[in-house]
């Protein structure tokens, strides 16, 4: 659901950096591949007609998001690599190969 909290992706990835932790020096812009998407919007005029409201901020939900991949790791790690590796390579080629 929306919640009226557009950001950039830049945004977005500055963020995540600070509640994990880690440098800014981690993002390497890359070239958007072909059909790439612009931009993600919801409307949530529906729902806020309803009653309905966000119950944190975006910072707030993005923040304890965060926390739990840091504490799931089970989850994600093994993502990491084999096939979900292979599409990376495919989608993004030698852009991001240094950084898998």
């Amino acid at each position: 659901m929306g919640g009226g909290n557009e950001r950039t992706n830049i945004e977005v990835t500055e963020l995540i950096l600070k509640y994990v932790d880690k440098p800014r020096d981690l993002i390497v812009p890359v070239e958007d591949r072909p059909g790439h998407d612009q931009r993600y919007a919801l409307d949530s005029n529906l729902l806020m007609s309803l009653g309905w409201s966000p119950s944190k901020t975006f910072e707030e939900a993005l923040q304890s998001t965060a926390k739990w991949y840091q504490d799931n790791e089970w989850w994600w790690r093994p993502i990491k690599g084999g096939e979900f590796k292979e599409y990376y390579l495919k989608q993004y080629g030698n852009r991001l190969q240094s950084r898998l």
